[in-house]
């Protein structure tokens, strides 16, 4: 069985700044013990997160927006500590799902597959194919179509994919759950599933001897591939996850 795999491999740069960085925590902890007076919201969590998050960025190539979101979430509670009497703890939610839902609102419209990092025989193929909104207003339904949307915001839906000859896929799920059983699936070569999760779940079960390709990135998430398989891998047979997942979980398995 081959577990699912990130081909997102670090760069010497984000080498070079952990050093960097733990040298210098090291140094900041040698002072402290050595009687040198520095500010307590040295040694706080919001500097931890800001931490991860420069690091994060030049992990990345500051490619993604995960390393923004934990310096902001850093910056915003270490505001407090810099202004007695200044409560921002209770507007953090409220600011963060409005900020969420602005983001979609706001996100440009497009279907090119190489803003996804789809190489350009591919994207060229699909840049003129939309996905299509799901015909059923069911939450949950069986597709026999090469590609499906899945969209499920404050809510949970299920769908049953059993297309011979799957493409691509988009999986939303904004403070919701997604199941997506792709059991009874079939692709050729490789296919593609873009998810976008945030504050929800997806569990996507697919059949054991597909090679499943993890390049989803984010924050405070977990990708976990279940699958038990007894059979041999179908390296013909490549389905690439990409798109990205902040506090939510994705589960990959198998029956």
């Amino acid at each position: 069985m081959e577990n699912i795999k990130n081909n997102m491999q670090p760069n010497e740069n984000s080498k070079i700044a952990a050093g960097v960085i733990l040298v210098g925590i090291g140094i900041a902890l040698l002072l402290r013990n050595m009687g040198m007076l520095l500010p307590n919201w040295l040694f706080t969590w919001p500097i931890i997160l800001i931490i991860i998050g420069i690091y994060t960025g030049i992990k990345h190539n500051f490619k993604n927006n995960s390393w923004i979101i934990l310096i902001a979430i850093g910056g915003f509670f270490l505001v407090d500590k810099f202004i007695p009497g200044l409560r921002l703890e209770p507007y953090f939610w409220p600011i963060l799902i409005i900020g969420i839902g602005l983001v979609y609102i706001l996100k440009p419209k497009g279907s090119s597959w190489r803003k996804f990092g789809i190489n350009n025989k591919i994207s060229d193929k699909w840049d003129n194919i939309d996905l299509k909104p799901n015909s059923s207003m069911s939450d949950s339904s069986v597709e026999n179509n090469d590609q499906f949307t899945a969209s499920s915001v404050f809510s949970g839906v299920n769908k049953k994919i059993i297309s011979k000859n799957f493409q691509r896929g988009k999986i939303t799920a904004v403070f919701g759950g997604a199941d997506i059983d792709m059991s009874q699936c079939d692709i050729n070569e490789t296919a593609f599933i873009f998810m976008e999760v945030a504050f929800g779940g997806v569990k996507l079960v697919v059949p054991p001897n597909w090679v499943v390709t993890n390049e989803i990135t984010g924050i405070f998430h977990g990708i976990e591939d279940k699958r038990y398989n007894n059979t041999a891998v179908d390296s013909s047979k490549v389905l690439v996850l990409k798109g990205s997942c902040t506090f939510g979980g994705i589960e990959i398995k198998s029956y």
